[in-house]
């Protein structure tokens, strides 16, 4: 196996892929967005694309303007540009986007206070979670997004709402997406027991993978 198949850097990784947005961080935004919405690191726009076949007016930003590029090839509204150092008059949006990017920058609270001067309503974030880290290393096991060679920061539940409180008022903060013991690790006789604990809620996830947050912007 190749070094770059176990230590994935992301820096250009959705240049040549689709498909890639996730159908839960398209519902969280779709829940809780106003309808004019900035995502800031916005990749190749499937995100974009996805809110706008719902109703959604978007824009979106990136660092890397290769994304930008594809993007605009798309047909989507997006620029090239520092998510510390955005381009647009306050308030020009309902809500800003930062879906898996606060793990990539050096400085997360500065993209935090910028994204919070171009909203009116709030603030939608997603990072990878690190809260259950220990537990999974127990089991000789670890979350994927731990070997992401451009990951710089790594959040646990706390680590998040501590940063969000140097910005923020009002926020919520959650841990989503459950990692489940899988039933391919046990021997065959326990699987079915182990599906009856799942279903009764008698068993709780090993760990969860990711961490949404609602930052709320004050009027």
């Amino acid at each position: 196996m190749k070094r770059e198949k176990v230590f994935r850097d992301t820096k250009n990784w959705y240049v040549n892929r689709s498909g890639y947005a996730s159908s839960e961080l398209v519902n969280f935004a779709m829940r809780h967005a106003g309808n004019r919405v900035l995502d800031i690191g916005c990749a190749t726009g499937e995100y974009i694309q996805r809110l706008k076949d719902q109703g959604f007016e978007c824009i979106g930003v990136d660092a890397n303007p290769d994304y930008a590029k594809k993007a605009n090839a798309k047909g989507i509204e997006a620029y090239c540009m520092d998510a510390k150092h955005l381009e647009f008059p306050d308030k020009s949006f309902d809500t800003a986007l930062l879906f898996e990017v606060l793990e990539h920058i050096d400085n997360p609270s500065e993209v935090l206070e910028e994204a919070k001067r171009v909203s009116r309503k709030n603030v939608l974030i997603t990072v990878p979670n690190c809260t259950g880290f220990d537990k999974l290393s127990q089991m000789g096991l670890t979350f994927e997004h731990m070997l992401e060679k451009d990951h710089v920061n790594f959040f646990t539940k706390s680590d998040l709402e501590g940063l969000l409180s140097e910005q923020f008022k009002y926020f919520e903060v959650s841990e989503a997406e459950p990692v489940m013991l899988s039933i391919h690790m046990l021997p065959t006789l326990l699987s079915p027991i182990l599906r009856k604990l799942y279903r009764w809620n008698l068993m709780h996830p090993l760990a969860y993978y990711r961490i949404y947050a609602i930052a709320r912007v004050e009027r």
